[in-house]
């Protein structure tokens, strides 16, 4: 078998799933954290991000206009991270600026979602590599809220209790609170005051007890049906 008949073979198969589910990990559960308390830089996200978006293209995407928005939305949020850093801004954009910022990473994290949704619940096979894709929107779940609860922040600073003014520390500290709400395992010093973050948050947790009882289940049930 050629080198091309190889790497087809891999690009067919869901493997992708699999590399997506062990960088959102990565970034998540340790880089985040590492960024926020200055032990590691906030690029080592990007680079992770750069290999989430390369995967997704490559491997996991079967449309080229999937592939396209993939490959534009990540370029967005690069240039924003690259040309508007996280921390203050004095001039009077600097709202306007935060919007447009979350917003894009917001986009592609959702595009992401679609695609890594159509691998794992599209017609075929259910293979463990299709069961780790439903864990990523699992996952996917928590970075989408808590980009909208950055979204709520910058419209009102006020509207959680316990936010720390660095501002890498405050995504992490919003990411942590979003994982809380998704489990249901409690929010600590965090405590949403504004209506709409309370909403987001109760939202959050249904979503987090309902999906991994029904979807995540339905295909661990559809996996072990064809196994037996």
């Amino acid at each position: 078998m050629s080198l091309r008949d190889h790497v087809s073979r891999f690009a067919d198969s869901d493997a992708g799933l699999s590399i997506i589910l062990a960088i959102q990990i990565t970034i998540i559960f340790v880089v985040a954290p590492l960024a926020a308390s200055g032990a590691a830089s906030v690029q080592w996200v990007e680079m992770l991000r750069f290999g989430l978006a390369a995967t997704a293209i490559l491997i996991v995407a079967r449309t080229t206009r999937a592939k396209a928005a993939i490959a534009v939305l990540f370029a967005a949020t690069w240039l924003a991270s690259l040309h508007w850093p996280l921390g203050p801004a004095p001039h009077p954009l600097a709202q306007p600026i935060a919007v447009a910022k979350i917003a894009v990473t917001l986009a592609f994290d959702l595009i992401v979602v679609a695609v890594v949704a159509g691998a794992a619940f599209g017609p075929g096979k259910v293979t463990v590599h299709r069961i780790l894709g439903a864990i990523i929107l699992y996952l996917d779940v928590a970075l989408v809220f808590a980009n909208l609860y950055r979204l709520l922040v910058v419209a009102r600073p006020l509207a959680f209790a316990g936010l720390p003014a660095d501002p890498n520390a405050r995504f992490s500290e919003l990411l942590w609170f979003s994982l809380s709400s998704l489990t249901t395992s409690g929010t600590g010093a965090l405590a949403p005051l504004h209506p709409l973050a309370r909403s987001l948050s109760s939202l959050e947790a249904v979503i987090g007890q309902l999906y991994p009882a029904t979807i995540l289940g339905r295909l661990v049930t559809l996996h072990a049906s064809t196994e037996s």
